[in-house]
């Protein structure tokens, strides 16, 4: 999906299309020039042809190359970002399926008089407090789903439509570490961001484990609600923070891979000399700003 993704971005960006234009003008202009000064410097010195000094098209083929990579670049971190707010919503959707089970058996143990009025409040508090913390975080995905379909050429709305609901953070298959080069400041805080990533996974499993523990506890009258509150709370930011450093890794990955090689950024932009259309003065309009 991130790949055609990119190449939808590459396809649909105004400023490239005009970039490429210009340079084929400039290819075939450079053409015509050349023959006809050629005619007459063959006349005159014995000349057969004259050629553009080469470090103008390259100029020009750079600023191509660089913005097609700035765009990728900004596409796959707009996608990793959209990825990780749907995992965000979803988690916090799910929160509040569990905090509603939380809130009925806190009703149904004080109806029995087996707890007291305060652990359905704070059932309530919990549940009222994730419903506004899912608000802000769709708020973000919306914002996140809006720049993304921006970069791409397309609607918000279309675009979210194929992306789905959720899915996973998209993973590298790139050891980050092996592309890093040992004397990059990166590496060392990839090393650091890799740690902290299997350790938060860890945790996570561990404190969904506590999370069950509390709730059995509770429902059986052998623990407090309180215990369950706190080891939800845990859980829930330790989820989060494997969200973030997840995201945060292949971001990283991303930022390192994309700068090894851009030759893909080069393709289509041999020097190619082929008819075009007489430009109407519109068109002289349009790629006179971004020669």
């Amino acid at each position: 999906m991130l790949s055609t993704l990119v190449q939808q971005g590459l396809d649909s960006s105004e400023d490239l299309t005009c970039q490429v234009s210009a340079l084929r003008r400039y290819d075939q202009e450079t053409e015509q020039d050349a023959k006809r000064i050629g005619a007459r410097l063959g006349r005159l010195l014995g000349d057969k042809s004259v050629h553009a000094a080469p470090h103008v098209r390259d100029e020009r083929v750079e600023r191509v190359v660089t913005r097609r990579a700035r765009l990728a670049r900004q596409i796959a971190l707009a996608y990793v970002d959209v990825r990780r707010l749907q995992q965000d919503v979803a988690l916090r959707s799910e929160l509040r399926g569990q905090y509603k089970d939380n809130a009925e058996v806190a009703q149904f143990r004080r109806e029995a008089g087996l707890a007291s009025a305060i652990d359905g409040s704070l059932a309530r508090s919990q549940d009222e407090v994730a419903q506004g913390e899912l608000g802000f975080a769709q708020g973000r995905l919306d914002d996140a789903m809006t720049e993304l379909a921006r970069l791409v050429g397309d609607t918000p709305e279309a675009l979210a439509a194929r992306l789905g609901a959720s899915a996973p953070i998209p993973n590298p298959p790139v050891d980050p570490l092996a592309i890093a080069a040992p004397d990059d400041p990166r590496r060392a805080a990839l090393a650091d961001g890799v740690l902290r990533e299997a350790r938060l996974a860890q945790a996570l499993e561990e404190s969904r484990r506590t999370v069950r523990d509390a709730r059995n506890a509770y429902r059986s009258g052998a623990g407090g609600f309180a215990t369950l509150y706190v080891a939800e709370a845990a859980t829930t930011a330790v989820d989060l923070a494997l969200l973030d450093a997840r995201a945060g890794r292949v971001t990283a990955t991303l930022d390192l891979w994309s700068g090894q090689d851009q030759g893909w950024a080069r393709e289509g932009l041999a020097p190619v000399v082929a008819p075009v259309p007489p430009a109407t003065d519109e068109t002289i309009t349009v790629t006179a700003g971004c020669d």
